[in-house]
């Protein structure tokens, strides 16, 4: 795997982690608050890249 493809692949684990604590917090996951919270700590993010893992996760449609 290259290093890309690694980065790629641990940004998306930690948009993962963090929607789902969201989801044990306060029972719903909405993008917009998930690309807040991971810009905030300081990934680089977009909003489609969030909605692709949510949905892959069954979290969003």
């Amino acid at each position: 795997m290259s290093v890309r493809s690694h980065a790629i692949c641990e940004r998306r684990t930690r948009i993962g982690r963090i929607a789902r604590q969201m989801l044990r917090d306060h029972g719903r996951v909405r993008p917009a608050d998930v690309v807040w919270v991971a810009v905030n700590a300081g990934m680089k993010t977009s909003p489609a890249e969030v909605r692709t893992v949510l949905c892959r996760l069954g979290l969003h449609r």
